[in-house]
């Protein structure tokens, strides 16, 4: 099945991954680089382990077949070796029942140290909201951690009025992924990987798409032109691109908006366009297809898609198809390009954000006893150590967020792509071209979501929807549940 965020309803009501997943799940297994990076010098060596007596840390972890042996067989061992006064209980849950399972321990008051508050339930602002997630600034400034190796831009990301809520452990950006085998057998020019180039335009990838599309309504013989996410980030995806954003810039800044611009023409225009994809133009598959190539393996690795606009974890998903030891006969080449620019941001000049970010932090739960605190900072130091870092990023595929192993990192496309292409391409929306989802800075965003696709569900998937229609009454529905959050929530951080 392809590798979506939402279902495909869902991925119709926005610009992939399961029905709850909405931040990057590892899903390949890449070979490591012909030289590994020496190890860093770890500060267990450096002065005694804390705390002094025996504590077990319980680590609330996703079922994953590539994460789960990394927790398991490297992470858990390794820690307790350089830390014999702290031991590690991986708690391995299914992604969908995080949330849940989260929510009760922490009302019995049951275990619960290090998580990822992006993994189930409603999110890091969410969770920062309720008071749920410690401050990690004191443990930060006392321990002296060196945090200049951090992507910037991931650093700062779970950052609250200048306190420190969480350490990133992986980022990825939106692409569109390109099979230069489909366009090299149409006799079509690859799409750049220079974010900054305006000649790539939506109206310029529409056209590549619609000369490579054949055969729309026969999967069997079919090829199609793009297949592009619309669910990821309802919020800001499709409109982003175009240069608009339906929320105010506040509202990513405090978790909170009352207002917001989805009657906007020009958000308006973003999604008819998208929508013209699938019903009016017939490049985009439609629900019925997209299942049918999903049973062939997924969307992009049937090897029947041209363009796949997707969140970054396309790059540890498609690792390796370029193999028949990995594809079979339906081995492929492809390259990460830009999120297109909308005609409307090119004449207006906009240079800002394109394309969501996912960025996923390790937390610590808020109120733990200090000898325990403590030893769950030892170990979220260690899981942000550069050995911790690159061995997940080779047991998973994930990028890894220290800038210092990205160039190994880029090395491993190498039989694809490039290291300048994969490079420029992976890179581009932490140059200023991308923003981080509102599902990890909204509150109560999985209540938003629900309204969002109630309401947007049928545009999708009716042939005859309109944009001018639907946008108009969505926007009333979504203030109203803005405004409603917002009365109903006390943040008590």
């Amino acid at each position: 099945m392809e590798l979506t965020r939402r279902d495909f309803l869902r991925l119709m009501s926005a610009v992939a991954a399961g029905a709850v997943l909405i931040s990057c799940k590892p899903a390949a297994t890449p070979a490591p680089p012909a030289e590994e990076k020496p190890a860093a010098k770890e500060k267990a060596e450096e002065k005694p382990a804390k705390p002094a007596k025996e504590i077990e840390l319980v680590w609330m972890c996703r079922t994953s077949p590539e994460e789960n042996p990394w927790e398991e067989e490297i992470v858990k061992p390794d820690f307790e070796a350089k830390h014999p006064n702290i031991k590690i209980k991986a708690m391995i849950i299914d992604q969908p029942d995080i949330g849940v399972k989260r929510e009760a321990m922490i009302a019995a008051k049951q275990p619960l140290h290090v998580w990822s508050p992006n993994w189930g339930g409603d999110g890091f602002a969410s969770d920062r909201c309720r008071g749920l997630l410690e401050n990690l600034t004191p443990l930060v400034e006392s321990s002296g951690f060196d945090n200049s190796d951090f992507i910037p831009y991931t650093w700062h990301c779970y950052e609250f009025e200048g306190k420190v809520y969480g350490v990133p452990q992986l980022t990825c950006g939106s692409y569109i992924y390109v099979n230069k085998d489909i366009f090299e057998e149409a006799g079509v020019d690859l799409p750049p990987t220079d974010w900054s180039d305006t000649s790539w335009t939506w109206d310029e990838l529409a056209r590549m798409a619609k000369k490579i599309t054949h055969d729309y309504d026969d999967v069997s013989k079919a090829i199609y032109g793009i297949a592009a996410q619309t669910g990821g980030d309802p919020m800001t995806q499709l409109a982003l691109p175009w240069g608009r954003d339906c929320l105010k810039k506040e509202a990513y800044e405090t978790g909170f908006y009352e207002e917001c611009y989805f009657d906007d023409p020009v958000v308006i225009k973003s999604f008819q366009f998208r929508h013209d994809l699938i019903w009016k133009d017939k490049v985009m598959p439609d629900q019925s297809i997209n299942e049918a190539l999903g049973e062939l393996g997924g969307t992009f690795q049937s090897n029947k898609l041209a363009m796949q606009g997707t969140g970054g974890w396309g790059h540890w998903a498609y690792y390796g198809i370029w193999t028949k030891e990995k594809a079979g006969e339906q081995a492929f080449k492809w390259r990460a390009c830009p999120i297109p620019y909308g005609d409307t941001a090119v004449e207006e000049g906009y240079e800002g954000p394109r394309a969501v970010i996912y960025t996923d932090p390790w937390s610590i739960t808020a109120g733990l006893p200090e000898d325990e605190k403590e030893a769950s900072w030892e170990f979220v130091e260690y899981l942000a150590t550069k050995d911790a870092m690159w061995a997940y990023s080779k047991a998973t595929g994930t990028p890894p967020v220290l800038q210092s192993l990205l160039e190994d990192y880029f090395d491993l496309y190498k039989g694809d792509m490039t290291h300048e292409e994969a490079k420029e391409g992976f890179m581009g929306p932490y140059k200023g071209y991308g923003f981080e989802s509102s599902n990890h800075l909204l509150v109560r965003w999985e209540e938003l979501n629900e309204t969002w696709g109630n309401t947007m569900d049928p545009f999708w998937t009716g042939p005859e929807a309109t944009a001018e229609e639907f946008l108009p009454k969505l926007d009333k529905i979504m203030e109203e549940a803005g405004k409603k959050i917002k009365e109903e929530t006390t943040c008590k951080v």
